[in-house]
């Protein structure tokens, strides 16, 4: 399957899901996330804000800034896009959210730019294949900022609905793979 295949089937996928299977699965995946060993380890997180059909993390957020403010030692760091680059900002709360790239929720203004050398990065994707290979939107953001911190102590993972996951991916050299899928029957590493 070529990455503009996967991109289109996968986009009129995300808008078919029933809304009771949509929530079924992201209470799912958030559990499966929330119950994997290297979540308790790190002490910084930094997701992508969910935009449309995608995978909603911002419950996820909002969990985490809420442990925060009872004292978990814990991060949140989310992306803004600048031009053609991105960077992971610091928020603290929901409200340090505003409109950004594509619409897409964005740290303010006044959040501190953090550089994401350890801890857990979500990645968003389209599609992923049984060996990692992963289909963004076509814009390479989370390929270029990963390039710059090549090395880096991240655990990179992703988080999908079952059917985002295909037998194979036309893969290219820069596609930077997670290490771990999370979907909520959980099966690919």
């Amino acid at each position: 399957m070529t990455k503009e295949e996967a991109r289109e089937i996968m986009k009129k996928l995300r808008r078919e899901m029933s809304d009771q299977e949509r929530s079924r699965q992201n209470q799912e995946i958030r559990e499966q996330l929330l119950a994997d060993p290297v979540w308790r380890e790190v002490s910084w997180f930094y997701p992508f804000v969910s935009y449309g059909t995608e995978v909603d993390t911002r419950e996820l957020i909002r969990g985490l800034l809420a442990e925060q403010k009872q004292g978990r030692r814990i991060h949140v760091a989310v992306p803004r896009v600048a031009g053609r680059e991105m960077d992971f900002y610091e928020i603290h709360d929901m409200t340090d959210l505003q409109p950004g790239y594509q619409g897409i929720l964005e740290p303010a203004e006044y959040c501190p730019k953090v550089e994401a050398t350890e801890g857990m990065m979500l990645l968003p994707g389209l599609a992923f294949d049984r060996e990692g290979h992963r289909v963004g939107y076509g814009g390479g953001y989370y390929d270029r900022y990963l390039a710059r911190f090549e090395g880096s102590s991240l655990h990179l993972y992703a988080v999908a609905y079952d059917f985002q996951i295909v037998d194979q991916i036309k893969a290219e050299e820069h596609d930077i793979s997670p290490h771990r899928i999370i979907t909520s029957q959980n099966k690919h590493n």
